[in-house]
């Protein structure tokens, strides 16, 4: 029998409600053991406002090889001073610690499921669906003011920084709302992404998403996708943290800094997919991320390993280049690209 998510008991709303103010606290949320013993554990930060405030919950990252969130948030926490923090920061860096420890973008030992479909999860379930239930039960406890679901570029690609947000029916969260916070990450788009079985974005039970979940559950949240898969640069890092900063200004739980500069406009994409190869080869593209590919014009080519050019990849329509594939080597069916088919400008108020 299934059990039912535990949210009576939860570590972190414990902390919060029970701990005292200007207060760091770490720790683990236990989920099992190895073979040899050692724990599999969800690690946790939570950082205690010297004043009563909202509540922001960072998860680092959900599939093992995005780091760049995780590293940023770390750093984040470590300076943040408590004495002038107004609510509370929870920070979660991996929801996914073995596929992390694996260098895995999933699990391996319950057939590479993947843990951002799974939620809520079973708590007497593979591990990864195991995780879900764990992490769902402590959110769904302490029910954020906004849960960031940080992310990043697969190591294939390249993009810049944009998110993605998942609107359940009838949702009590404005999309507004989230344009407003996801600004903070100056993202060159914003992606509606939907959740449909074969609405053609991704492969997966996209409902069991950790954001889609949360806004089901009336908690503000979307996703970044911030990095790049498996790097973490100086740069990168301090960005994260700055952007963590002012998502808590947003919030109005930190002063506004005179330095804080934010985008005036974005890309809301409607429509994304996948831009599927028929041939293999040798994958070139002179385009980068953020481009927009008119109607007919090459995005690509695809030669065989005497040189000679197989296929020259165009579309029948205008298109945005989210992401655009890096790694050369390609068969039938790779992507090369992640488009947008349909978006609008976005002005912020």
């Amino acid at each position: 029998m299934e059990k039912v998510h535990d949210t009576e008991n939860s570590v972190i709303a414990s902390i919060l409600r029970e701990g005292k103010r200007g207060s760091v606290h770490r720790g683990k949320l236990q989920l099992g053991t190895r073979a040899t013993g050692a724990d599999i554990a969800i690690s946790y930060i939570v950082v205690l406002g010297a004043e009563a405030g909202p509540t922001l919950w960072i998860n680092g990252q959900v599939h093992g090889t995005e780091v760049c969130g995780i590293v940023a948030g770390m750093e984040f926490c470590r300076n943040l001073d408590p004495a002038s923090l107004k609510g509370s920061v929870v920070f979660t860096a991996s929801a996914n610690p073995l596929a992390l420890e694996s260098r895995t973008w999933a699990t391996q030992q319950d057939f590479g499921q993947n843990l951002d479909t799974l939620f809520p999860g079973r708590s007497n379930g593979f591990i990864t669906e195991r995780m879900a239930a764990c992490l769902m039960a402590e959110i769904l406890a302490v029910r954020p003011a906004l849960l960031l679901s940080m992310h990043a570029q697969g190591t294939d690609f390249e993009s810049q920084i944009y998110g993605v947000y998942k609107l359940p029916p009838n949702c009590v969260v404005e999309p507004s709302y989230l344009y407003r916070l996801l600004r903070v990450f100056n993202p060159f788009a914003i992606c509606h992404q939907s959740v449909l079985p074969g609405s053609g974005e991704h492969p997966g039970n996209h409902a069991g998403a950790l954001d889609y979940l949360a806004l089901v559950n009336g908690i503000p949240a979307f996703m970044v996708e911030f990095g790049v898969a498996q790097r973490a640069t100086p740069e990168e890092v301090q960005l994260g943290i700055a952007c963590y900063r002012n998502i808590c200004v947003e919030l109005g739980m930190l002063e506004r800094s005179d330095t804080a500069a934010f985008i005036t406009k974005s890309r809301l994409v409607n429509a994304r997919g996948h831009l599927n190869v028929d041939v293999g080869g040798i994958w070139q593209s002179p385009l980068k991320s953020g481009a927009v590919v008119k109607a007919g014009d090459p995005i690509g080519t695809i030669t065989d390993f005497t040189g000679v050019v197989l296929a020259t990849v165009t579309l029948p329509m205008d298109i945005l280049l989210i992401a655009l594939r890096l790694d050369p080597v390609v068969h039938t069916g790779d992507s090369v690209a992640y488009i947008a088919s349909e978006w609008s400008e976005l002005t912020f108020g």
